[in-house]
């Protein structure tokens, strides 16, 4: 399968949509190594990555960024009916701080900037990522993200920005190893 990897900045729909048809499971699916800056969706019940329609089942959204500078966009996610696993992520709010708000998927391994580290993130850790700029979300030196992250089968070779994947990987979209 062909690895596609995606780039976001203030889309009004949101990041990332799981929805499949009625009556149907949406099985198996897994999303990486992508980057959303201020994507934002609100209109209820959707957020910046929405679990609606019918359920998601195994479904990892692992090595993704998303970076908001302003809080409404750090809107908490909305997801129903749950079934996907997101780990390995970075999540950074706005500077005054924002929500992530979803009780029906699974967190593992995220690091939260300016967010709440939410209680089902046994291996969640709060901190500055250390990006190289706001829009450059290339991690520097003595990130607490270097290393931090937990090898997924079958995660690819390579990350958004071309870097060969560590063993352990970096939480986020940039498996490089600092600048």
């Amino acid at each position: 399968m062909r690895r596609r990897l995606g780039y976001s900045h203030d889309n009004e729909g949101g990041f990332l949509l799981i929805c499949n048809g009625a009556g149907m499971i949406s099985d198996r699916n897994t999303v990486r190594y992508n980057v959303s800056v201020n994507d934002r969706n609100t209109t209820a019940p959707y957020g910046v990555i929405s679990v609606v329609c019918a359920p998601a089942t195994r479904t990892l959204v692992p090595q993704q960024h998303r970076h908001h500078e302003r809080p409404r966009h750090g809107r908490g996610e909305q997801n129903r009916p749950g079934g996907v696993t997101f780990r390995d992520n970075i999540f950074a709010g706005a500077a005054a701080g924002s929500a992530l708000a979803d009780a029906h998927n699974t967190y593992d391994h995220n690091l939260y900037a300016r967010i709440p580290v939410p209680a089902t993130d046994a291996g969640g850790v709060r901190g500055d990522p250390r990006f190289l700029a706001p829009y450059d979300v290339r991690l520097r030196a003595g990130s607490p993200a270097l290393g931090a992250g937990v090898r997924v089968p079958g995660g690819g070779d390579r990350d958004f920005y071309g870097n060969p994947v560590p063993d352990p990987p970096n939480l986020s979209a940039d498996q490089g190893r600092g600048k």
